[in-house]
């Protein structure tokens, strides 16, 4: 719980320390990641690039493809100086040096969720609408794209538990029991390192979600979640997000039973998180926070309701 301090030195260091994180996450390949093994595992992943005043186009946060031309991605990657410079999509997880201004579709649309909070990143989600198709001459086919994610990605079904915002439905339990039956992902093309470049290739991880009080007895009240009902929540595992991850997913799925062989089955992967923030890169016993995109799932239905977006199906 967060209590009224007036213009304590309490408040002014929480300021300070969640305004760095938001300049930090913005100027952030998955710490300790390593590329997919399967070529279509994450044909959903999105780089979100920008056009310098030279015509170089930079790569700056992440997103994931939702289908028919929307991008989901973290409010804090559109805010600022980003709002106001062309911004453009490089789909399907390709490698950031095959993308050019002929290959990468423009963002023509971005929608803010209303309630974000620049200071406690609560609300950090956007949806992004990329140029009709028609607008590019040699661009990804986003028609044949539209059918591997419809193939390999679901969103969770809305979360309706007030006392419980997200949307595992079991984050209130310790870690062991946070994801039962599913693994979980990150995904991204940031550094590896606070200062390093990004990552030219697409690279991944494993996570595993804490319940709320773990993650502010690992992060400290300051930095964790202002409340389990925020819809936000924390993550951790041997991988973590750094510079230039803001904004791309965390995915999960049904784990393989160890009695049972791989047949080749196609396990969609569910978008559970969006990643917004952490206290450093890597940092030992340092979960990273993350959007519960369960949590928005009735505004992204009310704000794409004649997308295909409504006809990808709930999880629950």
């Amino acid at each position: 719980m967060v209590h009224s301090v007036g213009s304590s030195p309490l408040l002014i260091l929480w300021i300070l320390i969640i305004t760095s994180t938001v300049k930090n996450a913005l100027s952030h390949p998955i710490v300790n990641g390593a590329p997919p093994r399967d070529s279509h595992q994450f044909r959903f992943a999105v780089s979100l690039q920008r056009m310098l005043a030279n015509g170089t186009l930079m790569h700056f946060c992440g997103g994931t493809y939702l289908g028919a031309g929307w991008i989901l991605t973290a409010n804090h990657c559109t805010v600022g100086s980003i709002k106001d410079t062309e911004m453009y999509a490089l789909l399907g997880g390709l490698p950031l040096s095959t993308g050019n201004k002929s290959t990468l579709y423009r963002v023509r649309q971005v929608f803010s969720h209303p309630d974000y909070n620049a200071v406690t990143l609560g609300g950090d989600i956007a949806l992004l609408r990329l140029s009709s198709a028609t607008d590019q001459k040699d661009s990804y086919s986003l028609p044949l794209l539209d059918k591997m994610v419809s193939n390999t990605l679901l969103l969770p079904s809305p979360s309706n538990n007030p006392s419980n915002s997200n949307s595992f439905g079991m984050l209130n339990n310790e870690v062991g029991e946070a994801a039962i039956g599913e693994e979980c992902h990150i995904f991204g093309y940031g550094s590896a390192s606070f200062y390093g470049a990004v990552s030219d290739r697409l690279q991944y991880g494993p996570v595993r979600p804490l319940s709320f009080d773990r993650c502010v007895q690992m992060l400290g009240p300051v930095v964790a979640p202002v409340a389990p009902n925020s819809g936000m929540f924390c993550a951790i595992g041997i991988t973590d997000s750094c510079r230039g991850d803001s904004g791309s997913g965390l995915v999960c799925r049904r784990r393989i039973r160890r009695s049972f062989r791989d047949n080749g089955e196609v396990r969609p992967y569910t978008l559970r998180g969006i990643i917004s923030y952490g206290a450093g890169c890597g940092a030992p016993a340092s979960p990273g926070v993350y959007t519960d995109v369960g949590f928005y799932r009735r505004w992204l239905d009310e704000r794409i309701s004649s997308s295909l977006l409504l006809q990808m199906p709930n999880v629950f």
